[in-house]
Protein backbone atom coordinates (compact mmCIF):
# COMPACT_ATOMS: atom_id res chain seq x y z
CA UNK A 1 0.00 0.00 0.00
CA UNK A 2 2.41 2.38 0.95
CA UNK A 3 4.45 1.53 -2.07
CA UNK A 4 1.46 2.61 -4.22
CA UNK A 5 0.90 6.10 -2.43
CA UNK A 6 4.69 6.53 -3.06
CA UNK A 7 4.21 6.31 -6.65
CA UNK A 8 1.17 8.32 -6.51
CA UNK A 9 2.97 11.47 -5.33
CA UNK A 10 6.26 10.76 -7.36
CA UNK A 11 3.94 11.17 -10.14
CA UNK A 12 2.38 13.99 -9.03
CA UNK A 13 5.47 15.17 -8.32
CA UNK A 14 6.72 14.57 -11.57
CA UNK A 15 4.13 16.36 -13.75
CA UNK A 16 4.14 19.41 -11.43
CA UNK A 17 7.75 19.92 -11.60
CA UNK A 18 7.95 21.61 -15.14
CA UNK A 19 5.48 24.19 -13.78
CA UNK A 20 6.60 24.66 -10.68
CA UNK A 21 10.27 25.62 -12.56
CA UNK A 22 8.46 27.84 -15.21
CA UNK A 23 6.88 29.78 -12.39
CA UNK A 24 10.19 30.07 -10.99
CA UNK A 25 11.43 31.64 -13.98
CA UNK A 26 8.28 33.54 -15.02
CA UNK A 27 8.60 35.56 -11.68
CA UNK A 28 10.50 38.17 -10.20
CA UNK A 29 11.28 40.11 -13.85
CA UNK A 30 9.21 41.98 -16.42
CA UNK A 31 8.70 40.44 -20.06
CA UNK A 32 8.95 43.06 -21.99
CA UNK A 33 7.35 42.77 -25.54
CA UNK A 34 9.88 41.90 -27.87
CA UNK A 35 10.85 44.91 -30.25
CA UNK A 36 9.59 47.50 -27.45
CA UNK A 37 11.58 49.94 -25.28
CA UNK A 38 10.81 53.06 -23.10
CA UNK A 39 8.19 53.35 -20.18
CA UNK A 40 5.37 52.40 -22.26
CA UNK A 41 6.41 49.07 -23.74
CA UNK A 42 4.02 46.31 -23.38
CA UNK A 43 5.33 43.98 -20.17
CA UNK A 44 3.67 41.30 -18.17
CA UNK A 45 4.89 40.45 -14.42
CA UNK A 46 3.80 37.11 -13.07
CA UNK A 47 3.68 36.41 -9.08
CA UNK A 48 2.25 33.82 -7.36
CA UNK A 49 -0.83 32.72 -9.46
CA UNK A 50 -1.49 36.57 -10.58
CA UNK A 51 -0.38 38.67 -13.67
CA UNK A 52 -0.39 42.21 -14.00
CA UNK A 53 2.09 44.85 -16.03
CA UNK A 54 1.00 47.69 -19.02
CA UNK A 55 -0.64 47.08 -22.07
CA UNK A 56 1.05 50.20 -23.84
CA UNK A 57 -1.07 53.24 -22.27
CA UNK A 58 -3.23 51.02 -19.32
CA UNK A 59 -1.98 48.74 -16.16
CA UNK A 60 -3.96 45.65 -15.76
CA UNK A 61 -4.15 42.70 -13.72
CA UNK A 62 -5.58 39.31 -14.14
CA UNK A 63 -5.03 35.53 -12.95
CA UNK A 64 -3.03 33.29 -14.93
CA UNK A 65 -2.79 29.21 -14.89
CA UNK A 66 0.21 27.28 -15.80
CA UNK A 67 0.55 23.69 -16.26
CA UNK A 68 3.84 22.38 -17.84
CA UNK A 69 3.61 24.33 -20.64
CA UNK A 70 0.20 24.96 -20.88
CA UNK A 71 -0.40 28.73 -20.24
CA UNK A 72 -4.07 30.59 -20.12
CA UNK A 73 -5.18 33.97 -18.21
CA UNK A 74 -8.28 34.32 -16.68
CA UNK A 75 -9.99 37.56 -17.73
CA UNK A 76 -8.02 40.47 -17.63
CA UNK A 77 -9.12 43.65 -15.96
CA UNK A 78 -7.23 46.99 -16.95
CA UNK A 79 -7.66 50.81 -16.24
CA UNK A 80 -9.32 52.84 -18.35
CA UNK A 81 -6.82 55.74 -19.50
CA UNK A 82 -7.04 56.97 -22.97
CA UNK A 83 -4.00 57.56 -24.80
CA UNK A 84 -3.31 58.24 -28.42
CA UNK A 85 -5.72 55.89 -31.51
CA UNK A 86 -2.58 54.33 -32.16
CA UNK A 87 -1.43 53.44 -29.07
CA UNK A 88 -5.27 52.11 -27.70
CA UNK A 89 -5.43 50.25 -31.04
CA UNK A 90 -1.91 48.66 -30.36
CA UNK A 91 -2.90 47.73 -26.63
CA UNK A 92 -6.40 46.17 -27.60
CA UNK A 93 -4.36 44.11 -30.04
CA UNK A 94 -2.61 43.20 -27.28
CA UNK A 95 -5.22 42.00 -24.71
CA UNK A 96 -6.82 40.22 -27.66
CA UNK A 97 -3.86 38.32 -28.07
CA UNK A 98 -3.44 37.57 -24.56
CA UNK A 99 -7.07 36.02 -24.40
CA UNK A 100 -5.91 33.87 -27.19
CA UNK A 101 -2.88 31.95 -25.28
CA UNK A 102 -2.79 28.74 -24.48
CA UNK A 103 1.15 27.79 -24.00
CA UNK A 104 4.36 29.66 -23.65
CA UNK A 105 7.98 27.99 -24.32
CA UNK A 106 10.89 29.70 -22.17
CA UNK A 107 14.26 29.54 -23.74
CA UNK A 108 16.53 31.80 -21.62
CA UNK A 109 15.68 35.44 -21.51
CA UNK A 110 12.69 34.94 -24.37
CA UNK A 111 9.44 33.79 -23.48
CA UNK A 112 7.19 32.73 -26.36
CA UNK A 113 3.36 32.82 -26.08
CA UNK A 114 1.51 30.45 -28.35
CA UNK A 115 -1.92 29.56 -29.39
CA UNK A 116 -3.61 26.11 -29.12
CA UNK A 117 -1.58 25.38 -32.74
CA UNK A 118 1.27 26.25 -31.38
CA UNK A 119 1.95 29.52 -33.24
CA UNK A 120 3.88 32.07 -31.43
CA UNK A 121 1.28 34.76 -31.07
CA UNK A 122 4.25 37.48 -29.17
CA UNK A 123 7.16 36.94 -27.69
CA UNK A 124 8.92 39.01 -24.95
CA UNK A 125 12.52 39.97 -23.35
CA UNK A 126 13.25 39.56 -19.85
CA UNK A 127 14.21 42.65 -17.79
CA UNK A 128 14.97 42.23 -14.15
CA UNK A 129 12.96 43.55 -12.21
CA UNK A 130 14.65 47.19 -9.89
Amino acid sequence: MWRFAFLCLFVLASAAAPALAHQEKLGGAEWVLAGQTGDRAAYLRFDGGRVGGLGGCNRFGGRYELVGDRLSFAPIMATRMACRPDIMRAEQAFFDMLARVKAMRLDGGRLELMDGAGTVLAKFDRRAVE
